[in-house]
């Protein structure tokens, strides 16, 4: 060789260098090992009846919290009121995606019921292209919207506010069917019990997660074009949101239907028909010991045709609350205390994070309770309203911040625990009304938006937000009576998701593997 010094066999390496196993690189490489498991568990953990689905699920979850909090976050409510002036006017165009789903609700849950739940997913990728293209459209021609003829600033016309509403409106749509097709396959793709539970809680602080990174976008954009309230600024930092919809619309493609096993038809629940009544209770009720279903097949305790009923009206009631405040805690912000659009991001960036780490330390609060896990729900609930009386009394923002994200921390952390209870009180073939009517109490904060802008304008944001804390804690009185009606081991149920794995049909992909 030319160079006899760079084909020199290298020197053995010494213990100290690390390169040899030394006494502790065993240990070490154990820990990794572990630590590499538990983090392959958490995102995708064995048993799962479809693994395709659930990943599916969290990557939709996370895309969409990207979208939706870059598109329609606080920056765009802020967008909103430069463009007409008034806290009424943004709250009736941010009620525009709830009246869709109002409209809509009943139809969509029951199209996901009827109809294949991945073919209704590839029409929602073309609604949430549709959506997305439009309200694009409608941001980037904001600031020439309310120029006159001699480039004064005059209200927005009827043609860009119809352009607006028609774009909310297909949002609303397309996230209220695909919510509803998606939470109905991944529930299917998980089995009863403690398992189901944990991914609810799993998907819910990966999506939290990437709540917090939408806003940490839009902070960066807000730095680069500038930090001002100017119309053009904002449009650079809205218009990444809608193109986030693109590669979200096309993961819709991929899910895989789900068959599982038929339920006695004692067990169902209601709804659209025995309302409520006791005839809807004497259905629950099985004819004989031999139609009771065994733990973790398709049900790990006896459903109470109550408890979906119970969740459903607490909340909408949470929801017609929160709509009043939270599409306006932006506005308060920079209104009241003069937040920049960076400081606003930041703010927004920071509230996920701290919901996520409210929902882990609620698990664990669960998992030791031995009261079950709605008294460790109410108990953060009621904190939570007394937070947010304690906002409308700060003066300083150095304060408000960390009470702010505290209050809404435990105020929604709540959200996976009443997701796993739901799916484990109504049967597959109901879910899908179950899930599109539980996503309309969470568009109806966009409807009631509408209300709470009024009540801003007229009697200031403090007081609108004392009503809120009113409702939520009539919110809480629907939870009250789920304490006997929930179990109170959150294992309760995993005993037979095994056997019923394998009595399960299974997925499509799975039969045709098998044949």
């Amino acid at each position: 060789p030319l160079f006899p010094a760079l084909h020199r066999p290298a020197a053995a390496p010494s213990v100290a260098e690390g390169m040899l196993p030394g006494p502790g690189a065993a240990p070490r490489q154990r820990d990794d090992a572990a630590w590499a498991d538990k983090i392959r568990q958490w995102c995708n953990p064995p048993g799962l009846i479809s693994a395709r689905n659930v990943k599916l699920s969290l990557l939709v979850s996370s895309l969409g919290a990207l979208a939706s909090t870059i598109a329609h976050g606080h920056i765009f409510t802020v967008y909103v009121y430069e463009l007409y002036g008034d806290n009424t006017s943004v709250g009736m165009l941010e009620s525009v995606p709830g009246i869709t789903s109002l409209l809509t609700a009943f139809p969509v849950g029951l199209a996901v019921d009827k109809f294949s739940r991945t073919k209704l997913l590839k029409l929602c990728a073309l609604a949430g292209l549709l959506a997305a293209g439009l309200g694009a459209l409608s941001v980037a021609l904001g600031p020439r919207a309310i120029l006159g003829p001699d480039g004064e600033k005059t209200p927005p016309g009827r043609g860009f506010t119809a352009l607006m509403i028609t774009a909310m409106g297909l949002w609303g749509f397309f996230w209220n069917t695909a919510t509803s097709a998606c939470l109905a396959l991944f529930a299917d793709s998980v089995p009863e019990g403690k398992l189901r539970r944990e991914l609810y809680a799993t998907k819910s602080t990966i999506t939290l997660l990437a709540h917090s990174v939408g806003p940490l976008v839009a902070f960066a954009g807000t730095s680069l074009v500038g930090n001002s309230w100017k119309l053009e600024q904002m449009v650079c930092v809205l218009l990444p949101g809608f193109v986030l919809m693109l590669p979200l619309c096309c993961l819709l493609l991929f899910f895989e239907e789900i068959v599982l096993p038929s339920e006695p038809k004692s067990h169902e629940v209601p709804l659209l028909r025995d309302i409520g009544g006791p005839a809807g209770a004497q259905t629950c009720q099985p004819a004989n010991n031999q139609e009771r279903l065994s733990r973790g097949e398709r049900g790990s305790h006896k459903r109470s045709w109550a408890v979906p009923y119970l969740l459903l009206l607490g909340e909408f009631t949470t929801s017609v609350g929160a709509g009043m405040t939270v599409k306006f805690f932006g506005l308060w912000f920079k209104s009241d205390f003069g937040f920049t659009p960076a400081g606003l991001a930041a703010l927004q960036g920071g509230t996920p994070l701290a919901i996520a780490a409210c929902v882990q330390l609620l698990q664990a609060r669960i998992q030791k309770s031995s009261y079950g896990p709605i008294p460790v729900v109410l108990m953060f609930w009621l904190i939570s309203i007394l937070l947010l009386l304690m906002m409308t009394q700060v003066t300083d923002w150095r304060v408000l911040v960390p009470v702010h994200l505290l209050r809404t921390a435990l105020a929604n952390c709540k959200e996976p625990v009443t997701r796993a209870i739901l799916a484990d009180a109504v049967p597959s073939e109901r879910r899908g009304r179950w899930n599109a009517v539980h996503s309309l109490t969470s568009m109806t904060w966009n409807l009631s938006a509408g209300l709470g802008g009024l009540l801003c304008d007229r009697h200031g944001y403090g007081r609108t937000f004392a009503i809120t804390a009113g409702l939520y804690l009539l919110a809480m009185m629907f939870w009250v009576p789920l304490i006997p009606l929930v179990p109170k081991s959150v294992a309760e149920g995993q005993e037979g998701s095994k056997k019923f794995q394998e009595q399960s049909p299974g997925t499509k992909t799975e039969r045709k593997k098998g044949a």
